[in-house]
């Protein structure tokens, strides 16, 4: 026999906290090779000693804005799939953040780089975690009266 307290926690479980928390790992990790991935590109021109220091601290840029979304998405996957409020709000203002910039990226125009996949795999996790932040619920569970 259930109890009242068990099926209203049972009516409450959200699976898009877990679905968000292996995302956040997923992407992390995929964001940690883009920024590898970026670093070893530039790092020629980081040596370049013609090079200003705010040509350099550019050339940075994308990786850093990478490695530090990865950073978070890695440390905040656990908050996520415990449903903490503040890891979803946290989560979900740093891959906007990621997003918006690869967005600027986009429109400026960097030949030859996979700035569309880290958008768009930024995009969906985003929409993921909006969702969940607007009260998304899944499964959902319809009230149905046992008889």
């Amino acid at each position: 026999m259930m109890s009242a307290s068990s099926a209203t926690r049972d009516s409450q479980r959200n699976a898009l906290y877990n679905l968000a928390a292996v995302g956040a790992a997923l992407l992390g990790l995929l964001l940690v090779l883009g920024a590898r991935g970026h670093f070893v590109a530039v790092w020629p021109l980081l040596s370049d000693d013609t090079i200003g220091i705010s040509r350099r601290l550019l050339l940075i840029l994308p990786g850093v804005m990478l490695a530090g979304t990865a950073a978070l998405n890695l440390l905040l996957c656990k908050s996520l799939w415990q449903r903490r409020e503040y890891a979803i709000n946290l989560t979900l203002a740093a891959n906007l953040i990621a997003a918006v910039y690869l967005i600027y990226l986009m429109i400026r125009g960097v030949p030859g780089h996979p700035i569309g996949t880290f958008l768009a795999l930024e995009t969906s996790f985003v929409i993921l975690l909006a969702g969940i932040r607007l009260g998304l619920v899944w499964p959902a569970l319809a009230d149905v009266e046992k008889r």
